[in-house]
This record gives C-alpha cells, structure tokens and sequence, in this order.
C-alpha cells in the first residue's frame, strides 16, 4: 500500500471530535453503502466515530477485512519466535521450506526472513504464477505447490536487503514459513501467539457464522459490491478479519510496547531499520513503517471491498484505527489527519452520470509537459486517466466539464468548443494548475 508523505507530517495531535465526525459525515455522504469507523487512543482515553449504515448496524463488532494490516500480525509473530530462539532474522529461507523447493539467490546470497519482513527481498508484488484473471478473488486459487513452484523458478534481478518493494508474495512466503516452523498452519500460529493473548477473539482468518452475520457488505470506489478475498498460501499477507473492538486492543498493545502484553516483541517488529523514502525519513522496520520525523508508525491495508489503516506514536501515547467497507486509499488521509490535523483530506465529492456521447467528445491525448502526456478514455459509463508511465485511474463527473480523481486528491477541468469537444485539459493537483492542449 502507500506511503505517506513524510515532509507534511507535524509532531501528532488529535484532532477534535466534531473534525473527525464532519470528516466522515462528508465521506458517506457522497458514497452509497459506506460504512466507516475511527478509534482514537489519546493516552488512556478512547473514542470511537461511525457514519454509514444504520446505527445498529455498524459498531465497535462490526467485521471487516483488514487487508495488509495482517502484515503487522505476521511481523508480531516473527519477532516473538526471534525473542524466543525458534527463529533467527539471518536464517535463510530456503531452512524452512520443503525438500526440494530451491529458492531464488543472487551471486549467492539467500534471501533471509528480515528480507521478507522489510520488504527488501528482490521478490515481486505479487507472485508471476498467481494465474489470476480478475481483481475479484485473485489470491483464491495459489496452492503450496504453485507456491513452492515460483520459488524455485524465479530469478532474482537484485542482491536481497537492498532496494525496498512492496511485496504481498514475501510477507505471505513469510507467514508461511512460519507456520511451517511452528509445524502447523498460520491461522493456528498467530491465533496461540498473537491473537489469544492479546485477547482479540473477534480477529482471524476464517470467519464463524455468527462473525459472518457481523461483515460489512464490501465496495469498491465506483460502489459496486465486492466479495472478500482468499489469501489461500499467501495469507500472512492480507488474510485477517477484524472489528475495531480487537483492532483497539492491538492499537493499545503496540502503543504500550515494550511494556505489557507481547510488548518486546512488538517493540522489536517497530523498529526502524531499512529507509524506504523521503531521503532516509521514513524507514522499514519488521513491516511496520515509521516517519523519523513525525514519530508516527503506521500500516495500512486493502482488499477488494475493504480499507483499513493503524497509526499511532508511542512517544505520545496517541493512536488512530480506521475501518471502512470501501476500497478507497485515500482513507488513509482521513486517517492521518486524527493524528496529525493539519494533514489535509481530499474533499469528498459527489459524482454525476453523463451521457455516453458526452464522455467522447472528452476522450483524447493531451500534452501535460515534453515527453509527458495524459490520455482520456471512455470506459462504459465512466472515463480513465493514464499518466505516462502510470497505470490508469478512474474520474468522475462533478460537472459536464469537470472531473476528481477518488485515488488521489487531483481534479481536472475540460476547455470546450462550441460542439462540446474538449480542447485542452487542466490537472489541479497540489496547489498547482497544468494545462495540457490536446494532440489526439
């Protein structure tokens, strides 16, 4: 997931009540189906904020995947069997892996558990094999074999340790080997050492009857409904369900590192070790990842229908959760900005329907600087912007001419002629305006 920007970050506050309530009043106001809910921990004080849904239907047990959250679960457990001698951080991956599955190495050196933890291994986002052919449930069908069968063929391009790149294929690999040296499955692992003594009986892999009862229904940004996601062999990645009544208990437990329970370990899984950006700021410890300058450590997590986000600073006893039935990144700003106020919220905007006719005669390439282009297509009933380099996005209609980006907080706005084809687009991102005419 993304990171935050470290420059904008002051020393963290929480804001006030009727901030955080406004914030996600205008959030739900504008997307049909939202469910969202923010713990705050100001020293011993909790309070807990809602909007979506009706009032008895979301609370501090209503359940929500919590996507790469899990991370942080699988980072615990690692630095518990580290304190502990069942593993080392050095260990290379390939003493916990079956006979037979040959691991990838560069010149001869292994990848090694830390590598998978900070994210530095030289392995990929996702595994070349996962074989999925839709973002509906596109871990599902990874087996073992599949697994194992990539480790042995893949090639790394990188010696390990060196270069950050988020990857679900090594957090997952990392959970896996785990429970392989615990010699049982990950859900058991994490439920004997983490999640039980933490007291989080709500939080797991697989959901009971009555926990499922408890699910909010998933979306994704357009608000169409979306199913959960199988992590199948990469669950250590993303598997988790929770609700904010555990997730609190999680928040508190790392808050209070090294004191209280599993306390050194989680101390040990925060500390910053590898830098990731924002010239050497933000660094990497075991997953979770900290700002040097604000002191704030934080993860965040998504899966098809769910977004989730943790942040807190232990030197100010402060900490926020957020859980929300929408995969929608940018939560993670409202997030922030519990914490950190002056950290700005795109505005939440409501989006129109246009005519399909309409959306064409907006469709075009368009020159943002040399060598730079933005290119508008017509995709169904919505358009889609694509940045050289970047993948596309989706914008949405706030007008007939104008246009806002749900990933990020950027609008563009159409110039017209007489018969309503566009001429010239402008992108207002970050306090700047950018014209670019259009040369297709």
């Amino acid at each position: 997931m993304g990171r935050l920007p470290a420059q904008s970050l002051p020393a963290p506050a929480p804001g006030v009540a009727t901030d955080i309530q406004a914030q996600i009043n205008r959030y739900v106001d504008v997307n049909p189906g939202a469910a969202l809910i923010v713990g705050v921990v100001n020293g011993g004080q909790v309070t807990t904020y809602t909007g979506g849904m009706s009032p008895t239907g979301l609370d501090e047990r209503t359940e929500f995947q919590i996507g790469s959250i899990t991370k942080t679960f699988t980072a615990t457990l690692l630095a518990l069997m580290v304190r502990d001698g069942s593993v080392k951080l050095d260990d290379p991956i390939g003493k916990y892996l079956p006979p037979g599955v040959n691991p990838p190495s560069y010149q001869g050196r292994p990848i090694r558990l830390i590598d998978l933890a900070e994210q530095n291994s030289g392995l990929p986002t996702i595994p070349d094999n996962l074989g999925a052919t839709s973002l509906i449930d596109p871990y599902a069908t990874y087996t073992p074999a599949k697994l194992h069968a990539f480790l042995s063929s893949y090639r790394l391009t990188r010696e390990p340790g060196t270069q950050y790149e988020y990857s679900n294929t090594g957090v997952g690999l990392l959970g896996d080997l785990l429970a392989a040296r615990a010699k049982t499955s990950y859900a058991d692992v994490l439920e004997t050492h983490v999640l039980h003594p933490l007291g989080m009986d709500d939080t797991g892999v697989d959901l009971s009857a009555a926990q499922r009862a408890r699910l909010a229904p998933g979306f994704n940004v357009d608000n169409d409904p979306q199913q959960p996601w199988d992590f199948a062999e990469l669950e250590g990645a993303g598997a988790l369900y929770s609700d904010m009544h555990d997730m609190l208990l999680f928040l508190r437990a790392n808050m209070a590192a090294p004191a209280g329970t599993l306390g050194p370990a989680m101390a040990f899984a925060q500390q910053p070790r590898f830098p990731i950006g924002f010239d050497g700021i933000v660094k990497i410890g075991l997953v979770w990842m900290t700002n040097e300058q604000s002191g704030i450590t934080w993860h965040n997590g998504q899966t098809g229908g769910y977004h989730a986000f943790i942040a807190f600073n232990r030197t100010t006893q402060t900490g926020v959760v957020l859980l929300a039935n929408v995969a929608d990144t940018g939560l993670d700003a409202l997030g922030t900005h519990v914490l950190a106020p002056s950290f700005p919220v795109p505005v939440a905007r409501a989006a129109i329907a246009l005519p399909p006719d309409a959306l064409d005669r907006l469709a075009g390439v368009y020159q943002l600087a040399p060598g730079v282009t933005i290119t508008i297509a017509r995709e169904g009933a919505r358009l889609a912007a694509q940045v050289s380099g970047q993948p596309p996005f989706m914008i949405y209609a706030s007008s007939p001419t104008s246009f806002f980006f749900k990933v990020v907080d950027a609008q563009l706005t159409f110039d017209v002629d007489a018969q309503g084809r566009a001429t010239r687009v402008t992108l207002h991102q970050n306090g700047h305006d950018i014209p670019a005419p259009r040369i297709k």
